[in-house]
């Protein structure tokens, strides 16, 4: 080509324009290539609608035009203004390549490839709806690429298209940067393009990034697609099928914000659409990251990151930036269904993950991480939609993390919310650092039959799980752990249907055979609940038994398990319903003491003051003999099971005291009461000197409970060791690599007083 003049003449036997160069290409049986040849930078203004490319193997290589480089706008410039009612090139035959044009202002679409004989086009390294220096919007009003009418197998790679929006209001958006329409659409790969930004990097706004739509297929893969008015990749009215892969929708490669309206919207009549299952999406700093909607079904959200991009010199999720979608990052409404979401890195600006609709339903989540730095309202919310599963067999659940409701149900029916990790630290992601959770499962407003199960809750301020509303009913709260960090575990508002807290009375222990022990704890409860007990240990609290209430109001839970920590319940179910209680008060169990095998050991005694015999049953197949020091007498108190009971000095255990043992080689490993702990309020008599003394309290921490002792009384503790099962070791004062003795049972104690002195031994 080596003339701008349109129509110019009508052959090339001597000067070339455009429109005679495609005619002879479209005359040639072989096709051939159309290149250019005019000097510095030009401008082809047709006058009316260009023939297309009807002839196969046509090549249209702007990039032959002298001065042309990769890293600048395209030199040659094919204007619309005046062509009037047409489109820029139209790709009409097969195996047709158009490369390294720039193409704006055209009322239809910049370049199109149309029809059943388009098959295997290739349109390349062009530009689309920019002026020809590429900083400003020369729209094509239609779309910047379109194709449509049966074409097939097209590729549409390395191009810059932006600019194409002409509509100021959201009834004429119709300029999309790249449009794949009609039912007999195939094959169409979108790859690679730069897409909403301007030679300078800026937002230049198309209405759809991309749009897929009328049961057309496309695969998008590898695009930066930005600014869009609509949506970065929209699919619409297309059951073909499609995935969304490799994308960076809605930040630019340095890691700015130039979102979109929607990231990636899966709308009306939409089915078997994947994003992000073969490579990860980085959606983020757009409005919504992604949005299913409308009917759309089938769909599976895999693998993305939604507001996060990865930092400029690390791929690694420890080292992404935040960008949170404003509104929501994943939107899930308005009748979807059977929606996969699995294994997506979440950081949440408003919500992050929201199913809603009465239609919606089938939604499925799993392995996904959420987490906000401290704005988002609710990590997971759901209201309204059915057969919603947030979780699932262990190893699937998902973890939520610093936003006020880590999982919020309302106005929803029969969803299962199992084996997620709640307001914890993610063992398996580095988020940017989050704030502690608020709430971490919220029950509300009528959300009905939930089940709340085996999941972790921690790290949250406020309650593990919230119910509240006077339509909230059976819902069943079971097996759960929960983290001993602030407010209730459960808290059950006054206005829904739920029976109160049992009441845990007494424990107890048996030997089942020579190497087997039980545990009995007996309560009470509302007649035809069922008693779940939970243990507490060091900072979590689980599943330990459960026991049918019966008829009578008791209920006995047996467990092979010998519990060492205080015991919680819950009631759940009442006449048929589901619904859980709150958690009783705390019940504090025996602590369970190391013996090492033979030699003189040191035990502490719980439980209620009983007999001495009766207190060491449990020792007795080794027992040589027990003594304790009666600082009063300041004398030893014997006892043995070889010397008649007339003659033993010994004859009462109390609660607190701290025994010396005789044992023989064989005897038992450990030594547990075989009654419940005493009272939470107990206090030990301290004398000036060695007391051989044990905490008698609640569990708790015993470098606390040492602090505050010597804050109330300063100067009264000179030493303070506690047996360990083999050896004394010091505890107090605390020097650096001391034992740390962690919560305290019912530890056995020597220790050292300057003056006499009363200790309360409380929480």
């Amino acid at each position: 080509m080596t003339t701008t003049d349109d129509p110019g003449p009508q052959d090339c036997a001597e000067v070339c324009s455009l429109r005679a160069a495609i005619n002879a290409a479209n005359e040639s049986e072989e096709g051939g290539e159309i290149r250019f040849a005019i000097a510095g930078p030009t401008v082809i203004r047709p006058a009316a609608q260009l023939p297309p490319l009807r002839a196969a193997n046509i090549s249209l290589d702007a990039r032959t035009q002298p001065g042309w480089s990769e890293s600048a706008p395209p030199i040659v410039y094919l204007d619309g203004q005046q062509a009037g009612d047409a489109a820029g090139i139209t790709i009409n035959g097969p195996n047709i390549a158009l490369r390294g044009l720039a193409v704006g202002g055209f009322a239809r679409y910049g370049i199109g490839i149309i029809g059943a004989a388009a098959q295997a086009a290739l349109v390349e390294q062009n530009w689309l709806g920019m002026t020809p220096d590429g900083r400003a919007a020369a729209p094509n009003r239609l779309s910047g690429i379109a194709v449509l009418g049966g074409a097939t197998r097209a590729r549409i790679a390395q191009n810059r298209i932006a600019g194409n929006s002409a509509g100021n209001s959201a009834a004429a958006r119709t300029g999309h940067g790249i449009v794949v329409g009609g039912g007999a659409v195939r094959g169409v790969e979108v790859a690679q393009n730069i897409i909403g930004l301007d030679a300078a990097g800026r937002v230049l706004a198309n209405d759809d990034g991309v749009l897929v739509v009328d049961g057309a297929q496309a695969d998008i893969r590898a695009n930066l697609i930005c600014g869009s008015l609509v949506a970065g990749v929209e699919y619409r009215d297309t059951r073909a099928g499609g995935s969304v892969d490799g994308n960076r929708i809605g930040v630019t490669p340095q890691g700015a914000a130039a979102g979109n309206d929607v990231g990636v919207f899966l709308g009306q009549g939409v089915s078997g659409v994947s994003v992000g299952a073969r490579e990860r999406n980085i959606i983020a700093a757009n409005r919504v990251g992604i949005a299913v909607e409308q009917g759309a079904r089938e769909i599976l959200l895999q693998g993305n990151w939604l507001g996060l991009t990865p930092a400029p010199d690390s791929d690694a999720l420890a080292d992404a930036r935040a960008a949170p979608n404003r509104e929501r990052a994943i939107s899930i409404i308005a009748g979807a269904s059977f929606v996969r979401v699995t294994a997506n890195q979440v950081l949440a600006g408003e919500r992050g993950i929201v199913i809603a609709g009465a239609d919606t339903s089938r939604v499925s989540l799993q392995r996904n991480a959420v987490a906000s730095q401290g704005a988002a309202l609710t990590g997971i919310e759901a209201r309204r939609a059915a057969d919603l599963r947030i979780g699932g067999d262990r190893g699937l659940g998902n973890s939520v993390r610093g936003v006020a409701t880590a999982v919020l149900l309302a106005e929803i029916e029969e969803a299962d919310i199992s084996h997620n990790r709640i307001g914890v630290e993610f063992a398996e992601v580095g988020f940017p650092a989050a704030p502690d959770t608020g709430v971490g499962i919220a029950l509300a407003q009528g959300a009905r039959a939930a089940r709340i199960g085996e999941n972790l809750i921690g790290g949250v301020a406020g309650p593990g799980v919230r119910v509240s509303g006077a339509q909230t009913r059976d819902n069943l709260i079971t097996r759960n752990i929960f983290g001993a960090i602030g407010g209730l575990d459960i808290e059950v508002g006054a206005e829904v249907d739920a029976p109160p807290p049992p009441t845990l009375l007494s424990y107890s222990v048996e030997r089942t055979s020579s190497v087997q022990l039980r545990s009995t704890i007996r309560g009470r409860g509302e007649p035809g609940t069922t008693v779940e007990l939970y243990l507490q240990g060091g900072t979590v609290i689980g599943s330990l038994a459960r026991a049918p209430v019966d008829d009578d109001g008791a209920f006995e839970a047996v467990s092979l398990l010998l519990p060492q920590g205080e015991i919680r319940a819950v009631a759940v179910g009442r006449w048929g319903s589901g619904q859980t209680s709150e958690f009783s008060e705390p019940f504090s169990t025996p602590a369970r003491q190391p013996i090492a095998a033979g030699g003189l050991q040191w035990i502490a005694v719980e439980g209620a003051e009983r007999p001495i015999e009766q207190a060491l049953a449990p020792l007795l197949a080794g027992l040589d003999a027990a003594w304790r020091w009666d600082p009063n007498a300041a004398r030893w108190l014997g006892w043995s099971p070889d010397i008649p009971s007339a003659l033993n000095s010994l004859t009462t255990a109390r609660p607190g005291d701290v025994l010396a043992v005789a044992l023989r080689d064989g005897a038992p490993k450990e030594y547990i009461s075989s009654e419940q702990a005493g009272a939470a309020e107990a206090a030990a008599q301290l004398r000036a000197g060695i007391n051989l003394v044990s905490w008698n309290g609640p569990w708790t921490s015993a470098l606390e409970a040492l602090e505050r002792l010597n804050a109330a009384q300063p100067g009264l503790l000179s030493i303070v060791e506690q047996w360990d099962g083999r050896r004394w070791q010091v505890i107090w004062p605390r020097v650096a690599g001391a034992w740390d003795p962690g919560r305290w049972g019912a530890p056995a104690l020597r220790l050292r007083a300057t003056h006499n002195a009363l200790w309360p031994q409380t929480r």
